[in-house]
């Protein structure tokens, strides 16, 4: 079946001219020092991270979180369960405002905001499994460059777990990092190297970006298998050979890193347009999928062209974010992106196209992007550069469309299910309404479990009473506050009314 809507949409109005800082240094290959020091086991910090809020908060039991605004494009209907998970950045070469880690609910109301200093970027926000029990996973570091970070691992408290950092000397990037069944962690390196160019019109002691893959042990970093592009693929297999800003040629763009189901690898080269299949432990390519010497016969509409996020299944099929762009001030290969699913026969080493999953507004996207698959055969789409994610059913029909503000993105989105209860308390600012009748304005960073907020009520600590019961409406909830009351507190309640966890009482008058 194939599911394709709409024709295509211009996506690039903005992006094309924001995203050359931000692309030009993803391709560099050059290295810095990691920025982080702290410990594992440290608190996450939920208080803005440094950056200045609005002189009016938009939440003022959480006066220093100002998460980048979520507009709804189609309003969610028939969505899978679970959160939205996306790691907003700005395109901007002078960024403002605060941007971070994100989990949304369907309306893109926010459950936890994790901002970061405009010097640090969070990418790649997403649920995995680390020693049998479900972590938050990211990467972190200075971008631009996309290089020199490390990928950070979190509990259901949001305490951090594990910091890990790329072995043998390298340092990791931005592009992947996946915790696998064996305990162990896949991440992606660029690196620098000299090279004779001269093929390409380069000089003989040239730079080249060579894709290198490592499988680490957690928490000891030890490197258990490395693989480097240029063992394995020349230079003439790229479409990307001219020099980049900042003097290198990056060959190969190594954007994603996958487990077969066979336990092999699967690697996307953006800029050979091809996926390849590693033996995972000789590091040998056993097959080629696209490019300029695929061992697959692409059927019709199969084709892709520097694409991100190739994923294996266990039905034979291949997913794949074919983005049809080569990147800024290039022009489109392709009408626009498509999220796309192969059927791969291996005997007849033929691909042919099953899906397309298309939101109801296509888009190209020059960069980034990713699809995972749900449970009921959906896909949940993260467009990139464009800034905006959907939900779109194995009937082609478009469940959810949103989208930030133009000049955010976030690198990938997932949809999954996340129970998170932090260590910290509710929080309870009281205000006068614009009514001038004082209202508690309740709020729990990380909390997903609410479903209510109960408000009490009194003149001490000692003799709160229960004074109203509310709904939890979005990230802040407003509760009036009866006339005469000294002391105000909330209790968090799930959805069968236990307390998960109780405020501090605050004043209710001034």
């Amino acid at each position: 079946m194939r599911l394709r809507l709409g024709g295509h949409g211009d996506s690039e109005r903005w992006t094309r001219r924001r995203f050359v800082a931000v692309a030009g240094s993803a391709a560099a290959g050059l290295l810095v020092k990691p920025a982080l020091r702290a410990s594992a086991q440290t608190p996450l910090r939920t208080d803005g991270g440094g950056a200045a809020a609005a002189d009016t908060p938009r939440y003022l039991s959480a006066p220093d979180l100002e998460p980048p605004a979520i507009t709804i494009e189609q309003t969610a209907a028939g969505t899978n369960a679970g959160q939205i998970f996306v790691a907003p950045f700005s395109l901007a070469t002078q960024p403002t405002g605060q941007y971070g880690a994100m989990i949304v609910d369907d309306a893109g109301e926010p459950y936890w905001f994790y901002p970061t200093p405009q010097a640090r970027t969070v990418m790649d926000l997403r649920v995995q499994t680390y020693k049998g029990a479900p972590v938050l996973t990211w990467y972190e570091g200075k971008t631009p460059p996309a290089y020199g970070g490390v990928f950070m691992i979190a509990d259901a408290s949001y305490r951090r777990l594990a910091r890990v950092k790329g072995g043998h000397g390298y340092q990791g990037d931005v592009h992947e990092f996946i915790l696998t069944s064996r305990g162990t962690a896949l991440i992606a390196i660029y690196n620098e190297v000299t090279a004779d160019l001269s093929s390409v019109g380069g000089p003989v002691d040239g730079k080249l970006v060579e894709g290198i893959v490592q499988e680490l042990a957690i928490p000891s970093g030890r490197v258990l298998f490395e693989w480097h592009s240029l063992d394995h693929v020349p230079l003439d297999e790229s479409y990307r050979t001219a020099e980049t800003p900042q003097g290198n040629v990056d060959y190969f763009h190594l954007n994603s890193i996958g487990v077969d189901v066979d336990g092999n690898l699967l690697v996307s080269a953006r800029h050979t347009s091809t996926v390849y299949k590693l033996d995972r432990r000789s590091g040998e390519v056993l097959w080629r999928l696209g490019g300029k010497m695929s061992d697959f016969q692409l059927g019709a509409g199969a084709r892709f062209d520097f694409q991100h996020d190739a994923r294996g299944h266990a039905d034979g099929t291949l997913t794949v974010f074919d983005n049809g762009a080569t990147g800024p001030g290039a022009m489109a290969v392709e009408p626009l992106s498509r999220p796309m699913r192969l059927m791969l026969d291996p005997a007849a080493m033929t691909a042919t196209l099953v899906a397309e999953y298309l939101s109801s507004t296509p888009r190209l996207t020059i960069a980034m992007g990713n699809l995972q698959t749900l449970p009921d055969g959906a896909a949940f789409v993260g467009w990139g550069t464009d800034g905006s994610f959907s939900e779109i059913g194995p009937d082609g029909t478009t469940r959810l469309d949103a989208r930030f503000d133009p000049g955010t993105a976030t690198y990938r989105a997932f949809r999954n299910q996340w129970h998170g209860r932090p260590k910290t308390l509710p929080a309870v600012a009281v205000a006068a309404s614009s009514g001038g009748a004082p209202t508690a304005y309740v709020s729990w960073n990380g909390a997903t479990e609410v479903a209510q907020w109960r408000l009490r009520a009194g003149s001490s600590p000692t003799t709160l009473k229960t004074v109203a019961v509310s709904p939890r409406n979005g990230f802040e909830t407003s509760i009036p506050v009866p006339a005469g009351a000294k002391l105000v507190a909330v209790d968090a309640l799930d959805s069968s009314g236990t307390v998960l966890a109780t405020s501090k009482p605050v004043r209710a008058q001034s």
